[in-house]
């Protein structure tokens, strides 16, 4: 099945590439700089309205009707519910034998995505959402082998809002966003994601997951600020193997040292690679600043995240390394190793350490619309950022990344959207390679590795119409590889729809949709809405 590029751009620059079927927050935010106060008019009583003396005396109310006269009515509060279902089902297109190692891949695959949410307006000031999120996914091999299935249920979004004249307060589990760039932001790093998702029938929204946090919204003159702090750790969800999404691919040349059921195979995997997780409360968490503001048409802006990362990086022990890669190679390992080993693990010392680092992120935004289209640019530089060479292993670098976007601004048949994004990674040594960043010829002499990716979405819908059609594709420059989307949709009623989608991938094993995408399907999904 196809693999989830969103994990090439978290292991490249932190975040995830998703696009795929409509679908919107439950919750939107509330714009930069806005109070969310609505205002309050009350209404006015009779004398206000006019009435005259004859009027009063020929009027004689019952107590009832002078309270609701002279009393100011309170406004009840509003309540709103709203939820869809996503089913999905994938089948290769090539149905691949299964293998020994561990690291075989599905060749159909099923997948449920359900949330429900009520959003209660008590006043114009306070705002109170809770939602439930659930998944469901299952999968099997080549003959319908090694089946499994899975239940996710999940609190989604739930946070009270508190709007005042100056600052506006939300607490609770919610989704942030930095940058202008809603799927490549280099500081939109606070929210986790799902990386087992889609690339194709997946919104950047869809993939983050929300994170207990305190966030203020608040303006000083022609300035528009916004604080987060994010007490807890979340790590993104992903496969180390036995999916089609996972980190472990075939093409790694890495073996499994064991092996399990497929039954808890998905539920043993989140806590796998990892040894130590950053403290939680009163530790300092992430953190996150962005100011913005409007001059001359543009809305320009900065941010700062100091954030841990969301995938841990780990380090294997020399000795370690070195038997597992002659069982790799089909050697028989030192005989002097094997026993230092032992002894070792005998004395309790730690030959795996996964643990997640930290990391400062400095951006610069800009937005502006031209006419119809809507432009906007990120640049951010990291002064640490974790790679990983081709063993996966953890490799500290600087990084700059730009994004520069444009997309449709206005209601039209015909919506689209085009991103560039480039990256910057220097002081590689020689001996050193990064993995889907660079191809196996960059290795031998210290250099600058980049990255240069163009991504584009177009759809087109007639008015009046249940069909549409859209396509969605991926083409990464320096290695040369590629993803093509093509989908086609029909809308039986504003809340029943169906899509038929293909995925074609295309690329060196080492390359970003190579190496996640190498097996080509086709995809079928149903979306219903309340």
């Amino acid at each position: 099945m196809s693999r989830a590029f969103a994990l090439g751009l978290a292991l490249l620059a932190a975040t995830a590439l998703a696009s795929g079927e409509d679908g919107g927050s439950t919750a939107p935010e509330v714009p930069d700089g806005g109070s969310g106060i609505e205002e309050f008019v009350p209404q006015p009583d009779a004398a206000k309205r006019g009435a005259t003396s004859s009027d009063l005396e020929s009027f004689e109310p019952t107590p009832s009707a002078l309270e609701e006269s002279f009393s100011a009515p309170v406004a009840a509060p509003s309540v709103q519910v709203s939820g869809s279902l996503r089913l999905q089902a994938g089948v290769d297109t090539g149905f691949e034998a299964q293998r020994s190692d561990g690291l075989s891949e599905h060749v159909v695959d099923g997948r449920g995505q359900a949330s429900l949410a009520t959003d209660v307006k008590f006043s114009p000031s306070l705002r109170l959402l809770v939602e439930g999120r659930a998944l469901w996914r299952a999968g099997a091999e080549r003959g319908l082998e090694r089946a499994k299935a899975i239940f996710e249920p999940t609190l989604g979004e739930a946070f009270l809002d508190l709007y005042t004249p100056h600052v506006d307060l939300r607490v609770g589990q919610q989704t942030l966003s930095f940058g202008a760039n809603a799927a490549f932001a280099p500081t939109d790093v606070l929210n986790p994601r799902d990386l087992r998702q889609s690339f194709v029938l997946t919104e950047p929204e869809d993939a983050k997951l929300p994170v207990f946090a305190a966030r203020a919204l608040g303006g000083a003159g022609p300035l528009s600020l916004t604080a987060v702090w994010v007490p807890f750790f979340t790590p993104h969800r992903y496969d180390v193997f036995g999916q089609d999404e996972a980190l472990f691919q075939p093409g790694l040349g890495i073996r499994l040292p064991f092996s399990v059921d497929p039954s808890i195979e998905d539920a043993l995997q989140p806590r796998l690679l990892e040894t130590e997780r950053p403290k939680a409360f009163p530790w300092l968490g992430d953190v996150g600043l962005r100011v913005t503001s409007e001059i001359r048409g543009i809305r320009v802006g900065g941010s700062w995240v100091w954030a841990n990362e969301k995938l841990p990086a780990v380090q294997l022990d020399p000795e370690l390394e070195a038997v597992l890669r002659a069982q790799d190679r089909g050697e028989t390992p030192d005989a002097a190793l094997l026993l230092s080993l032992q002894q070792r693990l005998q004395a309790g010392e730690t030959l795996v350490t996964g643990r997640y680092e930290r990391q400062h992120v400095f951006g610069l935004e800009a937005t502006t619309l031209l006419r119809t289209t809507q432009l906007d640019m990120d640049v951010g530089f990291s002064p640490a950022q974790t790679f990983f060479d081709e063993r996966l292993h953890p490799l500290r670098k600087p990084a700059v990344t730009w994004v520069l976007g444009a997309s449709q601004a206005e209601d039209s048949d015909f919506i689209y959207s085009v991103t560039y994004l480039g990256l910057a990674v220097p002081r590689v040594e020689a001996g050193e390679l990064l993995v889907l960043l660079e191809p196996g010829t960059a290795r031998g002499q210290a250099r600058t590795a980049f990255l240069h990716m163009l991504v584009a979405e177009a759809r087109y819908a007639p008015r009046n119409q249940r069909w549409e059609l859209g396509f969605r594709g991926a083409f990464e420059a320096v290695q040369r590889s590629f993803v093509l989307a093509p989908r086609a949709g029909w809308r039986f009623t504003d809340h029943v729809s169906v899509g038929l989608a293909a995925e074609v991938y295309a690329g060196k094993p080492y390359s970003p949709l190579g190496y996640f995408g190498r097996n080509d399907q086709i995809l079928g999904s149903l979306r219903l809405t309340l």
